[in-house]
């Protein structure tokens, strides 16, 4: 009897525990609970805490509105913009409308100057407003008969009468984007053309690697210009951005810039806080990651445009169009498909999920026939046009607009993408050249029209590269480096650039590229040390590390410390022993 009860109450406890945790509109608010210190918010609104809220997959830096409060929005004058929005959660728990007044203060005075009323009724999401005020300062308040902290606003920011000093920048990554398959870097089919255009009207880099081939780890080193082991963001060991660590966006904000970013991935930048330094951050395409993300995300940015922000702004897009599996919309689907067989299964869909290393447990293992890689290509290349098109929308917006011509536009990718070349299919797990590296293309103003540079690029590079362009503060401690002298034809001494790779909590790959050569170790693995002349051998088929023992000895040197990028990982994980250690310093154990 005493085992029942004991059971009994052991059961409800369990059943209290595990029950969902029903969040309060407070938490659902206020997504971050850590304050957003931004020195010019605070000049505007001293004493306002400003959280990362979100609102319908879309993310503002907003304060929220606390019932009862008077809300001080701060001193401000002319003509003014803000955002407000209220969480759809609200109105399961309160039915009537919400009324937002605001009031300005003078001379002991209350005028209201705006209001506005939303119902249960109404779209939700965030909502666009501006007001027009006097050309003498006035105090600013805002109050509301929200009855539960579900209200939240975006801080007053002037709209600046006065031409901007700098250009707006558009930064437009293409997840999984080959170099190869694009017609600028020399590929047979039309299937870039709009990206093709703007290479020939600004500069091509030819060489240019990523730190990574998993995204959250290259955007991060995209993004604060370090390297992994340096700003930590590795899959299987950290998936969160250092605090501490400035961003692109962040320092882009504080030299005056409006920051937007624009993302169609399947998880959320957000919550591993790449979206630092951004006014808005909308991930509302997510659930177009497989099918149309182009299309939804170019629809968004469009909208976004159309408010005429303020310039100079900074816009992050990121189309995740060529990320596996290959399905794009007709006509895109045909249209380099024309003499193929279109193979049955997962395979004609597109799915590249059973060749390899990338097969699912239950499949036999096996390389993908002739057809079936053929029909793969095609559809790759079909997504490839697919975002280009959608990327020409957006252009062509900022050319009516006026605008175009004035920014500075960039195309990238996180990332290259693998054909079976070396028995790998997608980008997981493979650091060759195919992969490694990325298109990199720049146009607008101070770009040399119609330049080609072969000198090597790192990804960490490009932060540093575009505040140099735009004669911003850097990222001071970052270790990237500005490629502005290549731009500028001057002579500069040659760069190593290194990708990480963690296959498993056992397992990892590291490649170091000193052009023209690549060299590639892997702990543990079947294929300890590669080395290739990427110039002369690009499919990598011809490994010299042991026809070549002196140079594979000086690329050894380029590498990193093992220590410092392997004993980095989180406490628990099996440690790479001295004896592996010594091999990665030597080449004797390939005779």
């Amino acid at each position: 009897m005493r085992w029942t009860k004991f059971g009994f109450a052991f059961l409800v406890g369990l059943i209290f525990c595990c029950r969902e945790h029903k969040p309060s509109l407070r938490e659902i608010v206020l997504q971050s609970p850590r304050d957003i210190a931004d020195p010019v918010l605070l000049s505007l609104n001293p004493g306002m805490g400003f959280h990362r809220v979100r609102i319908v997959n879309q993310i503002r830096r907003a304060t929220p509105y606390l019932p009862g409060q008077k809300l001080k929005l701060g001193v401000i004058s002319g003509k003014v913009r803000f955002s407000f929005g209220i969480v759809p959660e609200y109105f399961l728990k309160v039915k009537q409308p919400v009324e937002i007044q605001i009031f300005a203060a003078n001379s002991g005075q209350e005028k209201l100057i705006w209001s506005q009323t939303i119902s249960a009724k109404d779209a939700p999401g965030w909502q666009n407003a501006l007001i027009n005020l006097p050309a003498t300062p006035v105090n600013l308040f805002l109050t509301s008969n929200a009855q539960d902290c579900g209200l939240a606003v975006t801080p007053l920011a002037r709209i600046a009468e006065e031409k901007p000093s700098r250009p707006s920048i558009i930064f437009i990554l293409i997840d999984a984007l080959r170099s190869d398959h694009l017609g600028a870097y020399g590929y047979s089919r039309n299937t870039s053309p709009n990206i093709d255009g703007l290479a020939r009207s600004g500069a091509i880099f030819q060489n240019a690697v990523t730190a990574s081939t998993f995204t959250a780890t290259s955007l991060a080193g995209f993004f604060t210009g370090f390297m992994p082991w340096e700003h930590k963001m590795i899959f299987g060991y950290n998936l969160i951005l250092d605090p501490k660590l400035a961003t692109l966006a962040v320092k882009l904000r504080e030299a005056g810039y409006s920051t937007a970013g624009f993302s169609s991935t399947y998880f959320h930048l957000s919550d591993l806080q790449l979206d630092r330094g951004f006014d808005l951050f909308d991930e509302s395409c997510d659930k177009k990651f497989f099918s149309g993300d182009a299309e939804c995300l170019s629809d968004q940015v469009v909208r976004w445009l159309d408010e005429k922000p303020d310039q100079p702004f900074f816009l992050y897009l990121h189309y995740t169009s060529t990320h596996a599996p290959y399905s794009p919309p007709e006509p895109f689907q045909k249209l380099f498909s024309a003499g193929l067989e279109k193979p049955g299964g997962e395979v004609g869909k597109g799915e590249i999920l059973r060749f390899g290393k990338n097969r699912k447990w239950y499949q036999i293992p096996r390389p993908p026939a002739k057809n079936e890689t053929e029909w793969l290509i095609s559809q790759y290349d079909g997504e490839v046009r697919y975002a280009d098109s959608q990327i020409a929308r957006v252009l062509e917006k900022m050319e009516k607009q006026g605008s175009r011509k004035k920014a500075l536009i960039i195309i990238t990718a996180d990332h290259g993408e693998a054909f079976y070349e070396h028995q790998i299919v997608e980008h997981i797990n493979e650091l060759h050249w195919p992969v490694v590296r990325v298109p990199l293309i720049l146009s607008g103003p101070g770009i040399p029209a119609g330049k080609e540079i072969t000198g090597l690029v790192r990804s960490q590079d490009l932060a540093i590269s575009i505040l140099d362009l735009v004669r911003a503060p850097g990222l001071a401690e970052a270790t990237g480096k500005s490629f502005l002298p290549l731009l500028q034809g001057k002579q500069e001494n040659k760069r190593a650039g290194y990708a990480v790779l963690y296959e498993s909590k056992k397992n990892y790959e590291i490649t170091v590229v000193y052009y023209p050569y690549q060299l590639l170790v892997s702990q543990p693995g079947d294929k300890n040390i590669e080395l290739y002349n990427i110039e002369t051998d690009p499919d990598e088929q011809n490994n010299l590390a042991l026809q070549k023992p002196g140079l594979t000895r000086d690329m050894l040197k380029l590498l990193p410390e093992p220590e410092t990028v392997l004993l980095r990982r989180k406490p628990g994980l099996p440690k790479i022993d001295q004896e592996t250690l010594d091999r990665l310093k030597t080449i004797h154990y390939l005779k």
